[in-house]
This record gives structure tokens, C-alpha cells and sequence, in this order.
């Protein structure tokens, strides 16, 4: 038992637990992803559920505590790329092109094939790994709707209230009357579409400053992408709103901050994680949730969808505006079950997409989570870095004027700091601790301050960040 755990989501955790094992019990799943330590955490929750131990394919260790062998059967497959998406893109070739030796293992530890494969990649589609075929895997239509030229036809039909934009042929010329023709104080926003499959973590952005005549930006967009979205540059709190489409009705959550940095100079957004600290003004909030329960209804009637969601966008002087949509449960989910260690969410929606006739309780689990994804805050940030870190390691801080620094002996420390090796380079991340997040105030300028202490004791070179304007009322 969770000896924090409220009455509801003790309640929910039980619940699910008792309505998914029958549909995991005795079941042998093949768990693949690019990092150990997540599968490792997937594969207790799915031998939680008295499913078989299962078999892990991971492509790089991550940061934090790896799966034993009472986990799964493990294999590291390697990882390359400079980026976390080539990274993405690289697993799913290693997955296609396993060797026969590990062919052998997988078919050793599911002699009778009668296993499924999990994939819990972020640009995973169904496929199958091994021979074993996808278990709650999204189809490729769901995902299509990950792309940034495609996403605005889909809010003008459900009738969702967007910014301004245009999508023209991959043509500097055309892109570039776009962009004049949508100017605004703060320039604009250049996207990729997805030529190369779904992109994420703003790697096929750019952001177009007033002066810049975008040729730079425009030679990399040009390189991955036959069109372009060309919008106003929006200032304000970028967030997002998840959901979980069911049979018959929608479970919509509570906003989620994106920390989304700002570098003095470049065409670069640099993407650092997200928290819950944040609160929008309380009509935010709800508006932001009611437009989840459209969008999740609309995604079920058009594409016959099922399963987590969210929406990406910016909450400007106008209100909320979407700028994309993840058909997928995506990281955020975790911060939004902070207080819930013993739901089996993962499962929920696997069972979900997979199209399990069960009997879900969406209103018990849409309760349990915004009970607790108010109730447990997050504070942090995390990124990849290019700077080479051998060693993981983790460091207590406490905040010092306007900065973090190493805790010394003896202090209570505020949060901490942790690190390690990653195919880009490396891997930093800072968390606040629970007690010291106060509810309301972004968490962007505490990621901030922590990364000015990455630079300082690491060598990374994230450099000076802005973040964010606040121009709603709180």
C-alpha cells in the first residue's frame, strides 16, 4: 500500500489492478524502447500484474536505476544519432534488423511464439518485432495526425479556435510570403512535416525572428520536408491538455507546463521537459478541458480512435491556442500519476488501443488522476547535451540567491540534480523537491537556474536562457 494514497486513489489503483489482471496474468510481452530504465519500471508494473517475466530489447542504458534480472531478460542493443528522434529512428532500424543470435534468445524464451511485443518508442507505429505481433500499438492513420501540415485541417473541422497559418511547398519564396503575411512583433514559427516520420521535442522548428530573412532556417527545414507551416510566433506559457479516449466518453486531465527555453539568439526553442507547478487561471483551466473532451470525441468518431492523447499549444493574451497533437500516451502521463505509484496506467492504455472489451470507470480514473496531479506537483526540467558524460551521478542542491549550487554538508537541500551518459553525449535533469514546489508559478525559471549550474559544474554549454512571458491572469 502507498502510505500517501488518498481514499480515491487507493480506490482507483485497486481497481485497475484487479480489471487488468485477468487480461496480463500468464502473458509473455516483449518490451522494447530506446532506454532500460523505463522498461525495467513497465516490466514490475506488467509482473505486478502476474504477467510472465518478460524480455527487454533497450537501446542505451538511461539515467537512473536499471532493471534486474527478476525484471526481464534484458539485452542492450545499442543507440546512435545527435538527436533524440535519430535516436527514436535508429532503435526502430536495430528492431527490424535483429541478429540471429538474439532472434534464437527471444524464440528460447517464447519457444510456442505466443508472445506479443510492446513498443514504447514515441514514434512507434503497430509493427512487429521478432516475429511476436504489436499489442496496443497505434496504427499509422493515428498517427498521421501528428503532423504539423496536417493537424490545422483537423481543428477547423472540429471547430477548435487556432492562430493563423499557412502550409506552402517547401519553397523558399512560398515560405517566405508566408511568413510576411503572418508576421507578428515576435516573427514567426516554421515547421517541418512529418516526410521523415513524426518529429517532436521542436527539432523541426524554427523559429524566425523579426529581421531574420530565414534563409538559414529555411536551408534545414528544406532538407526534411516537402511543406512547411508557417505561423505567428505566439507569446505565453506553452502547455498541453491530455486525455483518454474510451469506448463511449472521454477522461480529460489538468494542464501540464512545457518547458520550452529560449536561447538570445538563434532560430532554436529548446525543449527541457515539463511540470505541474504551473496553474492556469481557473477559466483556463476548464476551457483547456473542455476542448480535450472535443478533440478525444471527434478523434473517436473520425479515426475510430482509442486511448491517450494530448494537445500542445500556447496560452496566449487570446486564450489557449493549439499548435499540435500527440495521438499517444507520451511523457507527460508520468507527472500526471505522480501521486498514483500503483495504477497500472501504462497497461490501461495498452489494453485501450489493444481494444479490450472491459469495464473501464473513466469518470474513477479522470477523478484519480486530477486529484492527484494537483495534489503532487512537479518542478524540473531535463535535456540531452552534447557535452561527453561518462559517469552517472546525482548531486543534492539548495538555492542560493539566484542560483542552485551543491549542498553542503549538513543542509536540507532543495532538489536534485542528476546526470549521465546518453548517444548524443549526455543526459542532465533536475527535480525540485515535492515540499518545496509551490502550486502556481512556472517551473521554466527554476529549469533555468538549474542548467546555469550544469554549465558550472559539468562543462555543458547550454549558455544564457529566456524563458516564457506570463500574459494571462493567474
Amino acid at each position: 500500500m502507498n502510505d500517501r494514497a488518498t481514499p480515491l486513489a487507493q480506490e482507483a489503483s485497486d481497481y485497475y489492478q484487479r480489471l487488468l489482471r485477468p487480461v496480463f496474468a500468464g502473458r509473455k510481452f516483449l518490451l522494447t524502447g530506446e532506454i532500460a530504465v523505463p522498461l525495467g519500471k513497465l516490466s514490475r508494473t506488467l509482473i505486478g500484474l502476474d504477467a510472465e517475466r518478460p524480455f527487454l530489447l533497450a537501446g542505451y542504458e538511461g539515467t537512473g536505476p536499471m532493471p534486474g534480472p527478476e525484471d526481464g531478460e534484458l539485452r542492450m542493443l545499442g543507440a546512435e544519432g545527435t538527436d533524440i528522434l535519430s535516436v527514436h529512428r535508429h532503435h526502430q532500424q536495430t528492431l527490424d534488423n535483429l541478429t540471429p543470435e538474439l532472434r534464437h534468445d527471444i524464440d528460447a524464451w517464447d519457444p510456442d511464439r505466443t508472445g506479443r511485443c510492446i513498443l514504447t518508442s514515441a514514434v512507434a507505429v503497430a509493427r512487429s518485432v521478432a516475429g511476436r505481433q504489436p499489442y496496443g500499438a497505434r496504427p499509422v492513420t493515428w498517427a498521421e495526425l501528428e503532423d504539423k501540415v496536417r493537424i490545422d485541417a483537423f481543428w477547423d473541422a472540429v471547430g477548435v479556435r487556432r492562430a493563423p497559418s499557412r502550409v506552402v511547398a517547401a519553397d523558399y519564396t512560398a515560405v517566405r510570403t508566408a511568413a510576411d503575411a503572418l508576421n507578428s512583433s515576435h516573427g514567426t514559427v516554421w515547421a517541418a512535416d512529418a516526410r521523415e516520420g513524426t518529429n517532436g521535442g521542436g527539432l523541426g522548428l524554427r523559429w524566425v525572428r523579426p529581421g531574420d530573412d530565414g534563409r538559414e532556417s529555411f536551408a534545414y527545414l528544406s532538407g526534411i520536408s516537402d511543406r512547411v507551416r508557417v505561423m505567428p510566433f505566439l507569446e505565453g506559457v506553452p502547455v498541453s491538455i491530455h486525455g483518454i479516449v474510451f469506448p463511449h466518453t472521454v477522461a480529460v486531465f489538468r494542464p501540464v507546463e512545457m518547458i520550452v527555453l529560449r536561447p538570445l539568439t538563434g532560430d532554436r526553442l529548446f525543449y527541457a521537459g515539463f511540470a505541474t507547478a504551473f496553474d492556469p487561471h481557473p477559466d483556463d483551466r476548464e476551457s483547456m478541458r473542455r476542448l480535450a473532451f472535443t478533440v478525444g470525441t471527434a478523434l473517436r468518431e473520425t479515426v475510430g480512435y482509442r486511448g491517450p492523447f494530448g494537445i500542445d499549444g500556447i496560452l496566449a493574451e487570446d486564450g489557449f491556442l493549439p499548435t499540435e497533437m500527440n495521438t499517444r500516451a507520451g511523457a507527460l502521463f508520468g507527472p500526471l500519476a505522480q501521486g498514483l505509484p500503483e495504477l497500472p496506467l501504462e497497461p490501461l492504455c495498452f489494453a485501450l488501443v489493444e481494444g479490450e472489451q472491459l469495464k473501464y470507470r473513466p469518470d474513477l480514473l479522470q477523478r484519480a488522476i486530477v486529484e492527484s496531479a494537483d495534489k503532487h506537483r512537479t518542478c524540473g526540467g531535463w535535456s540531452v547535451t552534447r557535452t561527453r558524460i561518462v559517469d552517472h551521478g546525482s548531486i543534492d542542491v539548495v538555492r542560493d540567491g539566484d542560483d542552485y549550487r551543491e549542498a553542503r554538508s549538513g543542509e536540507e537541500p532543495d532538489g536534485t540534480f542528476s546526470f549521465g551518459p546518453a548517444p548524443q553525449g549526455g543526459f542532465v535533469r533536475f527535480n525540485l523537491k515535492g515540499e518545496r514546489v509551490a502550486p502556481g508559478p512556472s517551473a521554466a525559471p527554476e529549469v533555468v537556474r538549474a542548467f546555469r549550474l550544469a554549465d558550472r559544474l559539468l562543462g555543458t554549454e547550454f549558455g544564457d536562457l529566456e524563458t516564457a512571458r506570463i500574459v494571462r491572469p493567474l
